[in-house]
């Protein structure tokens, strides 16, 4: 019995010294409204949540089997706002624009196969936000203004936002966008090069739509009229109600659903 609660004792303690080495990351602050916060992860997901607090609250896991002390997430404030970042090794460092190196040696992919750092950021309601990931997923719910979240491998998952204007783009990826009230006049623009776009969007719709493809197609809920007859197997322009907004799809592979709330 005794070298049972030794075992368990000293499990206990390597978990702890693990979970040191990892190093997780956690901040939080309260902004000025208006402010932007862009998140900007290399290996990793993004997840972006409402705040409960007030304050823009951000934790970074770690993940993987590498050599944790080499990543690390860093967060930069300036008069605009904030950027949270995730940096590998000494030479990055972050601002507005994103993480950058300092380095001149080129450092392959596998730098970042075994190791990865998930970020989760939670954001009041009168802040801007984008996000950004090279290789993860993006997902947001609640968001509000103008949104904008961007991936590279990975799909992008935007639900329930509150939006003036929305940009959401994935190359390897599936794009889904739900979108309660629109608040403003700003233009809707998505991408992917494979992988689908699914939009829910207000039943009472006013944009002028332009689509490019090559072998997708799409699927519309709503009445569209092909005013100018430009209309062929690669591309697409109409307008839906009124007109007004601009609604952009671009796809290499991928097909375009236009869906109307329930």
């Amino acid at each position: 019995m005794t070298r049972r609660f030794a075992s368990i004792a000293l499990l206990s303690v390597l978990a702890s010294v693990a979970g040191a080495q990892r190093n997780d990351f956690r901040w939080e602050k309260a902004l000025p409204a208006g402010n932007e916060v862009s998140i900007h992860n290399i290996n990793g997901d993004v997840t972006v949540l409402p705040s409960t607090t007030g304050k823009v609250e951000v934790v970074g896991v770690k993940r993987g089997n590498g050599d944790f002390s080499r990543i690390k997430a860093d967060v930069q404030q300036s008069s605009r706002g904030i950027a949270v970042c995730v940096l590998l090794d000494e030479d990055s460092y972050c601002d507005d624009r994103g993480s950058h190196t300092n380095s001149r040696n080129n450092r392959s992919n596998h730098d970042w196969n075994d190791v990865r750092i998930d970020l989760e950021v939670s954001v009041p309601a009168n802040l801007q936000v984008s996000a950004n990931s090279v290789s993860g997923n993006i997902t947001m719910t609640g968001a509000t203004g103008d949104v904008r979240a961007n991936t590279v491998s990975g799909d992008v998952k935007l639900d329930r936002l509150r939006a003036s204007s929305v940009n959401a783009n994935s190359v390897s990826g599936d794009v889904e966008v739900s979108i309660q009230e629109f608040t403003g006049r700003g233009n809707l623009s998505f991408q992917s090069v494979s992988g689908d776009i699914t939009l829910d969007l207000p039943r009472q719709l006013d944009a002028d739509l332009s689509m490019s493809t090559v072998s997708g197609g799409i699927n519309s809920d709503f009445a569209m009229t092909v005013g100018d007859g430009r209309m062929d197997r690669r591309s697409l322009r109409a307008t839906i109600g009124r007109g007004g907004r601009k609604l952009d799809f671009s796809t290499v592979s991928g097909n375009v659903k236009l869906r109307a709330a329930r």
